[in-house]
């Protein structure tokens, strides 16, 4: 049953390679984290003076100086580019999820089988109506995100779809997330 052979929608590669289905989502670095830095350099060179030499000048001055690094650390952090490849095997009835960050420098693997998925669904989020996330949701309870950055609800549910009628796993719907609390 070979219903597609590949497809590519926005960030969200799908294809099928023997018996495996491979879905891949990568994306470059991203303007926010050179942003988050540019006002970490700001913030370190122009609103950090030199301190007094008093007790809490002094305490003050260091903790800018942290707040600075920290920030700067952050939109490093967020520059770096990210990829998500999961490897839906259809002999072995196994799933293989990578993410990478930073081309290679940070990797996680994790291998599942089919028995331990609960099913694929769509992660909406509160704060942006149309912007969804395909996710990977474990007996456990825990997810897996399945794509490195939001997409619109038709890109998102043609590749869940497209997955679910090949592997079999269950297509559980949507679900809402919050951007702050539960």
């Amino acid at each position: 049953m070979d219903t597609f052979a590949y497809m590519i929608q926005s960030d969200l590669r799908l294809e099928r390679q023997g018996n495996a289905l491979i879905l891949q989502s990568k994306h470059n670095p991203r303007w926010l984290g050179a942003l988050v830095m540019g006002f970490a350099l700001f913030f370190l060179f122009k609103l950090c003076n030199v301190p007094d030499q008093s007790g809490f000048g002094l305490l003050v001055y260091w903790f800018s100086v942290a707040i600075g690094v920290a920030f700067f650390g952050i939109g490093v952090f967020l520059s770096l580019p990210r990829e998500v490849t999961t490897t839906f095997d259809l002999d072995s009835h196994r799933v293989v999820h990578l993410v990478s960050i930073g081309r290679g420098r940070y990797e996680r693997r994790r291998t599942y089988a089919f028995a331990e998925i609960l099913g694929l669904r769509l992660n909406g989020y509160a704060a942006e109506p149309d912007s969804y996330i395909p996710v990977m949701t474990l007996l456990n309870g825990e997810t897996r995100w399945l794509s490195t950055a939001n997409a619109s609800f038709l890109i998102c549910e043609t590749t869940i779809e497209a997955i679910c009628a090949e592997t079999g796993l269950q297509k559980l719907g949507v679900g809402r997330q919050r951007l702050w609390g539960s």
